[in-house]
């Protein structure tokens, strides 16, 4: 009687072990699911920002920009840098929007662990256009 009482128990152990690790691998596999689509939907505004900087009027690029603000919404620097360079397009002050919209490339880059120091400010500003 005491053999099965044990036995019994140990089963128990067993599948209650087993029902534990199964939940908490799922839930580690939907974290790091959710953490690399967040990255990979980040990757892609940043894509997009840098791709069709050749027409910074053109709406491909006002895409990007706009997409930054829910995209990048849990770094705080990315949302500052991206106000300083709206504050300067709304205000008009042309002369300095490179130089906000270079600092925004940069921050972006650095909350995706991408080390913008690689790039030169001249590489960002003028794009690779062959049709000229």
């Amino acid at each position: 009687m005491e053999t099965e009482t044990i036995t019994l128990v140990w089963v128990l152990i067993t599948i209650i072990s087993s029902l534990i690790s199964g939940i908490i691998g799922v839930i580690i596999s939907i974290l790091y699911h959710k953490r690399a689509e967040k990255r990979q939907t980040k990757i892609n505004t940043l894509k997009q920002f840098v791709g069709y900087r050749y027409d910074l009027k053109g709406e491909h690029f006002t895409k990007a920009l706009n997409e930054i603000f829910v995209v990048f919404q849990d770094s705080q620097p990315v949302l500052e840098k991206l106000n300083e360079f709206h504050e300067i397009i709304v205000s008009g002050q042309k002369n300095i929007a490179n130089n906000k919209l270079i600092l925004l490339f940069k921050e972006m880059c650095k909350d995706l662990d991408i080390d913008p120091s690689k790039y030169s400010e001249s590489l960002f500003l003028k794009a690779f256009n062959v049709k000229e």
